[in-house]
């Protein structure tokens, strides 16, 4: 097996099932998820609080999101949270830095920007920040949202890995939402 094989909803477990069938959309992601019929639901609840019940500025939250995903190589995750950053106020430019220049200090990005795009860079290499990072952070954030930025990473760290693992691609939610 060289990765994952998406699961349907026929198929899934009861409980997955049940939490499936109650969403608006579809998502490729899900179809890997719910093999894991008990987590599926607390995941979907998790992802749910960490991207949209946080705090954060919906485009600074989307850079952080697309900076994690692009780390972890995940084109389904930067390719889907690429568009939520432009929808979210972001540039093209921004979305190039970021994915193909590989450049979170590009002049595109604000000063703010930056800051908040070292912190993910250095939480998701690292583990922490520097301390330079950390402090320039708390100078600009509550401690609430720097835990918010954390959550976001990692969340979008983790979603990245699961669909890595089942190979899945920008574009894959498309075969889902006809």
């Amino acid at each position: 097996m060289d990765k994952i094989p998406l699961i349907s909803k026929a198929d899934a477990g009861k409980n997955a099932a049940e939490a499936w069938n109650a969403l608006p959309f579809d998502l490729a992601l899900f179809h890997v998820t719910a093999h894991a019929e008990n987590v599926f639901q607390p995941w979907l609840q998790f992802n749910g609080a960490s991207n949209g019940a946080n705090t954060l500025e919906p485009l600074l939250r989307e850079l952080t999101i697309v900076e994690a995903s692009v780390l972890a190589g995940s084109s389904y995750e930067w390719g889907n949270h690429g568009r939520a950053a432009l929808r979210a106020g972001a540039t093209q430019a921004q979305l190039n830095a970021l994915i193909k220049d590989r450049d979170i200090n590009a002049a595109v990005f604000d000063a703010r920007q930056q800051l908040v795009l070292q912190f993910t860079t250095e939480v998701a290499q690292i583990g922490r920040p520097s301390a330079e990072v950390l402090t320039a952070m708390s100078e600009q954030f509550t401690t609430r949202q720097i835990v918010e930025f954390v959550y976001s990473i990692c969340t979008y760290m983790m979603n990245s890995r699961l669909a890595e693992v089942a190979g899945l691609v920008d574009g894959d939610d498309a075969q889902f939402n006809k």
